[in-house]
């Protein structure tokens, strides 16, 4: 499948080096551009819950400023209240395996794990790390002919979070995120006397994210919570090929797709929690707005270049970068009927992504551009049921999704739109150790 697909692009670049090259829709490129993701976002108790309930890990990953307050042996909630917390705690989780990877196909190994201390009682820090690392690759040979196939993928993602109380009503924190990944897929083929070629596609990328916020409580049973984070990074794409003459020399480049992607990341988030004074539990409401933008820092999107010429394929010529936008809100509450827990939610978000390019595609200037939103709503419900004295407890939950998809594209004169509703039902079930919120087992 991989040397089928180096054929493609080869046989593409030649194309592309012969006549007029289509349009690419550079744009939408941008903007469906995802990252890899190497460590899980959430714990399985919080993704059973579907972030109901939530442990150390989560805290750390998403609002350092309550690790204070993450002792796993506190009340069943797990919620981050005062006087719920023991004394120089520790929490460790590890994993090795490649459950916890995302576009990877060529069963890359992870290693990865966390750990918080809370050293005093006015501080506490944690740390999580995980790195990622796989190759695969074949060798054949026939006759004079030789073929080469691999596929290399490594990167690291690094997250260092700590809390601080400054009084007894409040305590800040914050953390830092670096991640970096690089994958490399080639293929290459040589026969003595006719010749060969060379494809390669390649993906780099990095990034860092620095968050701060801050918890303050206005009573033993209410507070309120703010936080914003800032993130840079950015993306490089390559896939060319490449021909080899007869005697084993380069002649000619192909590169089909040369993208250059910067990003910036701006979020502000907020809520209020209250416990129930009638009996256990909480509720609890959050808002959040985010906004992120990119766009292309180079403008050689694709070339050809024969006998040491370089011949433009496609070229940036303007750009209004592409600005994705989220703003949700949220409600959450879980509480007890005897002993078991139930708890529900409810979050209703809407997102919109708008941005243009214009090109030059061989002499000939072509513009394109999107404009779309989505309206999320979802619905969460489920309980939590104790058994053989609280040391082991059974999670079910279901969810129900509401999409509203209007996706609009623009290029040159013609366009094209779509408005599409659809809805997503799910279902979660496991068991959840009384002592480890991270040795779950799942089915759903």
């Amino acid at each position: 499948m991989k040397r089928k697909r180096i054929v493609v692009f080869f046989l593409g670049g030649v194309l592309a080096a012969l006549v007029q090259a289509p349009a690419r829709a550079t744009t939408r490129e941008i903007a469906e551009f995802q990252a890899a993701r190497l460590t899980f976002d959430q714990s399985i108790l919080n993704q059973l819950t579907y972030d109901t309930y939530r442990d150390p890990f989560d805290e750390m990953q998403t609002r350092p400023y309550n690790l204070l307050f993450t002792n796993i042996g506190r009340h069943p909630t797990l919620s981050p209240w005062q006087g719920q917390s023991g004394m120089y705690t520790r929490y460790v989780n590890a994993l090795i395996g490649n459950n916890g990877t995302a576009n990877v196909d060529n069963d890359a190994d992870t290693l990865q794990g966390s750990m918080i201390w809370r050293t005093s009682r006015s501080f506490a820090w944690g740390l999580s790390a995980a790195y990622l690392a796989g190759n695969s690759s074949s060798d054949d040979t026939a006759g004079t002919a030789t073929f080469s196939d691999s596929d290399d993928l490594e990167g690291f993602d690094l997250r260092v979070a700590a809390a601080l109380q400054i009084s007894e009503s409040r305590i800040l924190g914050g953390g830092v995120r670096v991640r970096s990944a690089s994958r490399e897929v080639a293929s290459r083929s040589f026969e003595q006397g006719v010749g060969g070629f060379n494809g390669v596609d390649s993906f780099d990328e990095s990034g860092i994210t620095v968050d701060f916020g801050a918890r303050s409580y206005f009573s033993e049973t209410a507070s309120w919570e703010a936080q914003i984070v800032v993130g840079i990074g950015s993306a490089e794409r390559d896939e060319s090929s490449e021909s080899i003459d007869a005697m084993g020399v380069l002649t000619d480049r192909f590169v089909l797709a040369n993208d250059d992607i910067k990003d910036m990341t701006v979020g502000v988030y907020g809520g209020y929690n209250r416990l129930r004074r009638e009996g256990l539990g909480e509720t609890q409401y959050r808002a959040g707005f985010e906004t992120t933008s990119r766009e292309l820092d180079n403008d050689n999107l694709a070339y050809s270049e024969t006998g040491g010429v370089v011949t433009p394929g496609t070229t940036l010529t303007g750009q209004d970068p592409v600005g994705l936008t989220r703003i949700y809100v949220s409600a959450q509450t879980v509480f007890n009927a005897g002993e078991t827990e139930l708890f529900a939610g409810a979050r209703l978000a809407h997102e919109a992504v708008s941005g243009s390019t214009t090109i030059d595609v061989g002499g000939t200037p072509v513009n394109e551009a999107i404009d779309d939103t989505r309206l999320h709503l979802g619905l969460t419900v489920g309980l939590r049921q104790p058994l053989l004295r609280d040391r082991l407890r059974i999670i079910v939950s279901g969810r129900g999704d509401l999409f509203n998809d209007d996706t609009s594209t623009t290029f040159d004169s013609s366009s094209t739109s779509d408005d599409a509703s659809r809805t997503c039902a799910r279902r979660n079930c496991g068991t959840v150790s009384a002592w480890s919120a991270r040795s779950e087992t799942t089915c759903g």
